[in-house]
């Protein structure tokens, strides 16, 4: 009797120790990354960086907002794009570690630049160039658990705009990490 008693206080302990650490893990997670990023419209690539803070609905379904940034010399003169979006993001489980991912959302897009090209005919210079516009956003990915709480990740990433600018459309290969809370 005392033995079971013993057994049942026992896997209830288990049982309560599980119940507390998965409230403990929460499904909100933030990850920075950084790369290069090509700009069809212009003759250099960039440096790009991105933030992005998610939500997790289940192991497969995600919604995330981010901030990026892509900002190099074009011309002679500075040039940045800055984009925030909200993404739907798809994930596939291949592994205990590794994952592959989708993304596809929508963001709005500003370019801007400072200092005086080299250039007489300026694409950056030219007033039919809208600085502020909507983009469109694809992007695949892996992701390599590291523990609970730490993943790497590489993404390829693909930001095509819905009018005429002067960046054209965005390509980002990017690594960085990930915190899930």
């Amino acid at each position: 009797m005392l033995r079971n008693l013993l057994l049942l206080l026992g896997l209830s302990c288990s049982v309560a120790i599980s119940y507390a650490d998965d409230l403990a893990s929460s499904p909100v997670y933030i990850n920075a990354n950084t790369g290069i990023g090509k700009l069809y419209n212009l003759p250099t690539g960039e440096w790009m960086g991105n933030v992005n803070v998610g939500y997790n609905f289940n192991q497969a379904f995600a919604l995330e907002g981010g901030y990026n940034l892509f900002a190099g010399s074009q011309f002679g003169a500075t040039m940045a794009t800055n984009i925030v979006d909200v993404a739907a993001k798809g994930t596939l489980p291949l592994s205990e570690v590794f994952s592959l991912y989708g993304r596809a959302g929508v963001g709005f897009a500003n370019d801007s630049w400072s200092g005086t090209t080299n250039v007489a005919n300026c694409i950056l210079c030219n007033n039919s160039v809208d600085a502020n516009y909507g983009v469109g956003l694809v992007g695949l990915g892996g992701s390599f658990t590291l523990d609970k709480h730490w993943d790497l990740r590489v993404e390829d990433a693909l930001y095509f705009p819905f009018s005429n600018t002067a960046a054209g459309t965005l390509m980002a290969f990017t690594f960085g990490t990930q915190y899930n809370f």
